[in-house]
């Protein structure tokens, strides 16, 4: 007969996602990860699999984490300039509130701070691709009440916010300062207005 578990799943994710979000993928041993959570190598090994499998997980977590739940969770109603302009601004107040400069582990992860297997890699284009799907839904629905300008391509001006927020969350991985964050979410939400 199986030994229940004797940890919170979710409180081991959150300190494995630490870990991983720190040192990277490829820079978070095995050692590291039972550290943090503080279960033997073999409660690791049964209750989440190989280290590709609780890399996995984790990025689930993290993906409920995501500032774009403003976007997602919005009314359909909302102003979609002022979501837009509370995303980008999320952004800045992350990397503001980080001593450690993580930035955005999706986007280390597309970037090439972490090994990537295939999975990993699947995880980030279709990570990626949701944005812009996302991003393209509210700009039609905010083009369609005036609220954002109806002369960009709803694509193209999806794909420049998607590509704007990740070169920001690079930065951010860089420790730029929050008045450049700051500056170039501003710029970027001039393409908005109608």
């Amino acid at each position: 007969m199986a030994r229940p578990q004797l940890f919170d799943r979710s409180t081991v994710l959150t300190q494995a996602l630490n870990v991983f979000w720190r040192k990277g993928y490829d820079g978070a041993s095995i050692q590291d990860l039972v550290d943090a959570t503080g279960l033997n190598r073999g409660s690791l090994y049964n209750s989440f699999g190989d280290k590709d499998e609780l890399f996995a997980e984790v990025m689930l977590v993290y993906r409920s984490l995501s500032p774009t739940k403003i976007l997602t969770n919005a009314s359909a109603t909302a102003d979609v300039s002022q979501l837009f302009q509370d995303f980008f601004q999320i952004l800045v107040d992350r990397a503001e509130q980080d001593p450690d400069h993580k930035g955005c582990l999706m986007t280390n992860t597309a970037a090439g701070f972490y090994g990537c297997s295939e999975s990993m890699a699947d995880w980030v284009c279709e990570s990626l691709d949701g944005l812009e799907s996302l991003f393209v839904r509210l700009i039609e629905r905010g083009q369609e009440f005036d609220d954002i300008s109806s002369t960009t391509d709803p694509i193209k001006l999806a794909r420049f916010l998607v590509a704007a927020a990740q070169g920001m969350n690079v930065m951010a991985r860089t420790g730029a300062d929050v008045s450049v964050l700051q500056d170039i979410a501003d710029q970027t939400l001039q393409a908005l207005n109608p």
